[in-house]
């Protein structure tokens, strides 16, 4: 008698012991603050796969499910959920080939979006579907233009699509003006105007212009590509040219 109440008393607690680390995911992580805009379900992202059973899918489905709720409730009240990218972290943490939220994610947020939860999100979208230019696109834009700026990195992003031909062409040139947008200034000038002198580039000197204004920040493209021109015909030395463009520089202002 004494071993049959044993059994069936371990049989009791496994699942109450189950029961408590699902509730202990249920707690909201320390380092967010109380939602206040709706009340919605944010679990620790780290203790989804507790959570979730096993059932890994459904329940990717389900977080994410809630933050569109709680984003759609607080969108017409005119306030903003703040924690779609940690649900959406969640859910893709669970089931990585989970696209939507990777894309919706990417869509809703501003490239100079001040706060980066979405970074991790992104790296794992971009790992999960790396042969997606749109996804990697909207990835690289993001990291190059938000917060820490990390020019490096898109290139990184984008250069297996130079030679995709599912790729429109103009996509297909977007990392090296990554590359150029992540070298020293004066090295990114001497590589373009390199560039516009090499025959091989002949037809691609309007973009070359295109892409010195956008190393340059600077709108003065048909400017940009007279001095090239002038350059190439020797007009100008090269020295002179260079001095010029390096002067059109325009300095933006970082990210709060």
């Amino acid at each position: 008698m004494p071993r049959f109440s044993k059994k069936y008393a371990l049989l009791a607690i496994v699942p109450i012991a189950a029961l408590f680390i699902s509730y202990l995911g249920f707690v909201k992580s320390p380092d967010l603050p109380e939602i206040k805009e709706a009340s919605a379900f944010v679990p620790r992202t780290e203790a989804a796969k507790w959570m979730s059973m096993g059932y890994n899918s459904a329940a990717a489905s389900l977080f994410w499910i809630s933050g569109i709720i709680a984003y759609s409730e607080t969108m017409f009240d005119g306030k903003t959920f703040k924690w779609l990218a940690h649900l959406a972290d969640a859910s893709t943490r669970l089931d990585s080939l989970f696209k939507t939220p990777y894309t919706f994610v990417n869509a809703i947020t501003a490239n100079s979006e001040p706060d980066t939860t979405d970074y991790v999100l992104l790296r794992r979208g971009i790992k999960a579907f790396p042969d997606d230019w749109r996804l990697a696109v909207s990835s690289a834009f993001r990291f190059a233009d938000g917060p820490g700026k990390n020019y490096a990195y898109a290139a990184k992003i984008m250069k297996p699509f130079e030679n995709d031909t599912t790729a429109p062409e103009h996509i297909r040139r977007i990392a090296r003006t990554f590359e150029l947008k992540a070298m020293p200034l004066n090295v990114a000038i001497t590589q373009i105007m390199d560039d516009y002198l090499n025959p091989d580039y002949k037809s691609f000197q309007r973009g070359l212009a295109i892409k010195t204004a956008r190393v340059l920040n600077n709108a003065e493209i048909d400017k940009i590509e007279s001095i090239l021109n002038d350059m190439a015909k020797q007009k100008i030395g090269l020295q002179n040219a260079f001095d010029i463009l390096m002067s059109m520089n325009v300095t933006l202002p970082n990210n709060p």
